[in-house]
């Protein structure tokens, strides 16, 4: 009977660390796979303590290491987009606010009941009626934080906590461990009252709980934080471009210029009959009209400028462009935002054969309108490391920086899109689809 209850709380302390981490992760599952892992969860945890009492004679040091271990090794494979310390971080705390719920209300149970806590836990009753109690205490307000911090985040993009964050979110909670042990040596000893230790320890869990609200709350200004690099950055590439633009404008019209002059030596040679030399001079003009202003067209004034300027600085680079693209005037979509989609990625690819050296750097570049909107960028690259459809920049300053696949997975999503990429064998690939229709 004893083992079955044990393994009952032991479910419920699993099911309530999965609901705590709910609120800062997402499931990398979302079928009998997450089930499974839950399962195997609660057996590591039951078998930790076990194992503890039976060989360890109830080493309490030893039997939280594990369970904190099994908990940590499930939920890295259980969730993702979240960082191994902020997992670690939130599963410590996790224990340790538990730890705090049940010391109180063991506390206020014997204080109730006039017994002191040995005499308390040999009435297996009473022992029942505290377990119930608190598991019940415990789920529901486990259930009750994941509810409140759910609404609050909503969708919003969560960064990683760094490193001296992380030290001084654990100063708390290792401050409040070390209490509790203090406070349990010295009501071991009745020096003070045991209300005074419940309420203590109460105060302890609100504490903790505020700590975790104060978390969300750095996290949601990190994340801000970001948004607003992320627009600068927008900003300064429609800048870029809209100057670029100008420049292939103000190219255009001096070659247009120069065209007509030729077109005018050319008519007079022709009237004077002098053919040798007219095609002298046609052979001249031919050979230092090896640049091709006007590579693309997609019946796009903007998609226009914006793919031709990149060529033209891709040719400047001894980079090989191509294009293949058809009629894309009518695309119903916001031209700054197709514009900082197709800049950011044209602009990776560029960077991309920059660095590479093993050979021809090559850039091959679809967007073409049918019953989507379908966008490729396929280039020579070194190899690229992906991790959870991202790519880490390798920058110095990393958190200034690799917002242009941010940006690209904003506008994405901001039209219901979808994309993939991969590397293989020296290149690299990005592949989107947006449809022309809202999705219903």
């Amino acid at each position: 009977m004893d083992a079955l209850i044990s393994l009952v709380y032991t479910i419920i302390d699993s099911v309530c660390v999965c609901l705590f981490l709910d609120a800062f992760a997402s499931h990398r599952w979302r079928d009998h796979r997450f089930l499974v892992g839950v399962i195997v969860q609660t057996i590591l945890m039951y078998a930790s303590i076990e194992f503890s009492v039976i060989v360890l004679n109830r080493n309490q040091i030893v039997k939280i290491f594990l369970i904190l271990l099994s908990c940590f090794i499930v939920a890295r494979i259980l969730y993702e987009n979240i960082s191994g310390r902020f997992l670690l971080f939130l599963i410590v705390v996790e224990y340790l606010l538990t730890y705090s719920l049940s010391f109180a209300v063991g506390m206020l149970a014997t204080s109730v009941c006039g017994m002191d806590a040995q005499t308390f836990q040999a009435n297996k009753t009473l022992s029942l009626i505290y377990g119930i109690s608190y598991y019940s205490a415990e789920l529901f307000i486990i259930a009750l934080f994941r509810k409140i911090m759910l609404q609050r985040i909503g969708n919003r993009p969560r960064s990683d906590a760094q490193h001296s964050q992380l030290i001084l979110y654990f100063l708390f909670p290792c401050a409040s461990f070390v209490m509790l042990v203090i406070l349990l040596y010295v009501t071991s000893g009745h020096n003070i009252e045991e209300f005074v230790s419940a309420g203590c320890c109460i105060l302890i869990f609100i504490s903790n709980v505020a700590v975790l609200f104060l978390l969300e709350r750095m996290e949601y200004a990190a994340s801000e934080r970001e948004q607003l690099l992320t627009l600068n950055q927008q900003i300064q590439l429609q800048s870029k471009n809209m100057t670029s633009a100008s420049e292939l404008y103000s190219a255009q019209r001096k070659k247009v210029h120069d065209f007509r002059a030729h077109l005018n030596v050319l008519n007079q040679l022709m009237k004077s009959q002098e053919y040798s030399a007219a095609e002298e001079y046609l052979g001249k003009i031919t050979e230092e009209q090896t640049d091709r202003l006007f590579l693309v067209n997609t019946h796009h004034p903007i998609l226009d400028a914006l793919f031709n300027t990149k060529a033209a600085e891709a040719t400047q680079k001894k980079i090989s462009i191509d294009f293949e693209v058809n009629d894309l005037s009518n695309l119903p979509f916001d031209a700054s935002d197709i514009v900082v989609l197709l800049s950011n990625l044209l602009d990776n690819a560029i960077e991309a054969c920059q660095r590479y050296d093993k050979g021809d750097k090559t850039i091959h570049v679809m967007a073409v309108a049918q019953q989507d909107f379908f966008i490729s960028v396929r280039n020579t690259s070194e190899p690229v490391t992906i991790i959870n459809s991202s790519i880490p920049t390798t920058k110095p300053e990393p958190q200034l920086h690799g917002f242009g696949l941010a940006n690209i997975r904003l506008i994405l999503e901001k039209y219901s899109g979808e994309y993939t990429m991969f590397y293989e064998n020296g290149w690299f690939q990005f592949t989107a689809d947006i449809p022309l229709t809202p999705i219903s």
